[in-house]
């Protein structure tokens, strides 16, 4: 009878540990990181790259049929960063400038992503980006449904008239945890 009692408690007790966060799940992909370039939306070659996707991080055009984030362009010495919504489109992702250096960043911020108005970027700027993603629209918990990216912009080529062979374009650098509601920028698998 007490081996029955002892079996019994350490089976509740086990049950309680599992339950203790039942919507707690486990990264099993490591952070990802990318370099392109994007050309600027206005003026740009029809075939062009304009826009980011960050969940599968690449540069791709800006058409109703293509996932992206951040759409770039650039008007007379000014660069931008706008939010799908910005400019028409009906995919959801909020962006939001950051003041501290793309690598001091660890981990991405849970509020304060602008969806539907414009940023302006310069050389050195950082963006961080929150995307809705379709990989992720399963999740429970309402957290979880997005993906984070943070970007640094290295260089803005605005002058195509002094240089007309090299459009009007955007380098930048990207890290993404492409984990659903994952926050982290570590290298690796993330852990929260």
């Amino acid at each position: 009878m007490k081996v029955r009692f002892l079996v019994l408690l350490a089976g509740i007790g086990a049950g309680a540990v599992a339950c203790a966060d039942p919507f707690k799940t486990a990264a099993t992909l490591a952070t990802i990181d990318d370099t392109a370039a994007v050309y600027a939306l206005t003026g740009a070659p029809e075939s062009a790259p304009t826009a980011i996707n960050v969940t599968f991080p690449r540069a791709v055009i800006t058409t109703p049929g293509e996932h992206y984030d951040v759409v770039f362009d650039i008007r007379n010495d000014s660069a931008f960063a706008y939010p799908p919504h910005a400019i028409g489109a009906i995919l959801t992702a909020g962006l939001q400038l950051s003041t501290l250096p793309f690598g001091s960043i660890t981990e991405a911020p849970t509020t304060g992503y602008n969806d539907t108005l414009p940023v302006f970027v310069q050389s050195g700027s950082v963006l961080l980006v929150r995307s809705t993603s379709a990989q992720c629209s399963n999740q429970s918990v309402a957290a979880r449904t997005f993906i984070y990216a943070k970007i640094v912009i290295d260089s803005i080529f605005y002058d195509g008239a002094t240089s007309p062979h090299v459009p009007r374009t955007i380098w930048y650098r990207l890290r993404n945890d492409p984990n659903c509601g994952f926050l982290s920028f570590d290298d690796g698998i993330p852990k929260n």
